[in-house]
């Protein structure tokens, strides 16, 4: 190259930093390509050019994921409370995603910082106006630790913003007020995973899509109240399982029980054995014509109900004869197996619209005592026309041909019923799944 030529004279600009290529894009697609950066590196980029120092500070979004980035919890600590303090509080922040630091030390400084900003993260997030918000508490411990020293508690204050759309919050404790999500009118969706929840109401009157997975409710019993919901999912959760309100826009709902408290040691089909080791049936404050979550869900269009056959809240929920006008597509597993299958008639004579039904059986059947149970099966027949059944199963026993005796005695023609092998498992959402085969949305659907 021609050492006094336009080409070498550009090139010695730009290494002098006359020429600065990178600050000539527009302001907007520099700012949207810098947000799908990791906050750590787009902070970073403050030092390729002088027009680049405090663009970070402008970004829509906020990402710090990778606590590998960081020497220690201190560290990345320092890091998030910098970048919320220092960011340009007129510009508008579409996302914030933040997880902890993790450390394995059980005890000291380490476990005190990891969880020391939680609270003030969500805090400042929602004081920026932030659309859609993801903190994660990244220790596991949070699901054991009863000291006071855990930290990563919600102060009990209803949150607040006009703004926030999404709500997602992993490992972090809240009680009573700080559920109330009144306060939020355009808050649509709220997901909770690994949760503990001590409040006797959670409420929102914008939602539409709610998610607890794993969740610890540690009250009695807590009611939710959210009458925009259109979809709901309640995941193995522990403590007692929660009230649901009327959903009268509700479309589809999953829920699985496993190891909640409503569930009877001594295999009493609807609760009430009377025996003081029982929690399920000691203390459990249904109260006397309470449908816990049956009458909740009976807007629905898609229902997925699955729980180990100990666990009594669905069987007790039929006894109050909720009828699903709108039901469409039915999912349950062994819960509905008794000896009479008096449940699972129940279910499909209170649901006149529904158009499939899939049981899915484990291999081995636990029995229930019934107790003098007793549901509204009607005589005549109340099933849709257009009903078509799935038994999923591992063989043809005995159970199967008692199931297939009643479809038929329902109204259920043979050629509508269909005998398949369980779906196949695709994923699990715990490592240690309590039902294997039990659960369409962690199958491979056919």
């Amino acid at each position: 190259m021609d050492p006094g030529g336009e080409g070498a004279r550009i090139k010695r600009r730009a290494v002098e930093g006359d020429v600065d290529r990178l600050s000539e894009l527009p302001e907007d697609l520099l700012r949207h390509v810098l947000s799908y950066l990791p906050s750590r590196e787009a902070v970073q980029t403050c030092v390729l050019a002088r027009r680049w120092r405090h663009q970070w500070k402008e970004l829509r979004s906020l990402r710090v994921t990778n606590d590998k980035d960081f020497y220690n919890a201190s560290d990345l600590n320092k890091f998030v409370n910098y970048l919320l303090v220092l960011r340009n509080r007129s510009s508008e922040l579409d996302v914030v995603d933040i997880k902890s630091y993790y450390t394995e030390l059980t005890e000291g400084h380490e476990w005190e910082e990891e969880c020391r900003y939680i609270d003030v993260w969500i805090r400042r997030a929602l004081e920026l106006k932030v659309k859609s918000l993801r903190v994660c508490h990244n220790s596991y411990r949070i699901l054991f630790e009863e000291s006071t020293r855990m930290k990563c508690l919600l102060p009990n204050t209803p949150i607040t913003s006009t703004h926030l759309v999404k709500l997602e919050l992993i490992r972090v404790k809240l009680k009573d007020h700080a559920l109330d999500f009144s306060r939020c009118p355009a808050l649509r969706n709220l997901k909770m995973v690994f949760c503990k929840l001590s409040a006797n109401k959670i409420v929102s009157p914008s939602l539409k899509h709610l998610s607890f997975t794993y969740c610890k409710f540690k009250k009695n019993r807590a009611r939710i109240s959210t009458p925009r919901i259109i979809s709901l999912e309640l995941v193995d959760c522990l403590g007692r399982t929660p009230f649901l309100e009327i959903m009268p826009l509700l479309v589809s709902a999953f829920i699985r029980l496993s190891e909640c408290r409503d569930c009877c040691s001594q295999s009493y089909e609807i609760g009430g054995c009377g025996a003081d080791s029982c929690e399920g049936c000691t203390g459990g404050n249904i109260g006397n014509n309470t449908c816990v979550l049956l009458r909740g869900l009976s807007s629905s269009a898609h229902l997925e109900l699955t729980a180990k056959p100990t666990v009594f809240i669905f069987r007790k929920d039929l006894t109050y004869c909720p009828v699903f006008s709108k039901l469409k597509t039915l999912l349950l597993n062994d819960w509905c197996i008794t000896a009479g299958l008096d449940p699972l008639i129940c279910f499909i004579q209170h649901s006149p619209a529904l158009e499939k039904l899939i049981l899915q059986l484990a291999e081995i059947h636990e029995d229930l005592k019934e107790m003098g149970v007793s549901y509204d099966t009607k005589k005549q027949s109340f099933v849709s026309k257009n009903l078509t059944v799935e038994v999923k199963c591992h063989e043809q026993d005995g159970l199967v041909h008692k199931i297939l005796e009643v479809l038929s005695s329902c109204g259920i023609p043979d050629e509508k019923i269909k005998i398949l092998p369980p779906a196949r498992q695709i994923r699990s959402r715990c490592n240690n799944p309590w039902h294997p085969g039990s659960l369409s949305f962690e199958q491979e659907r056919t």
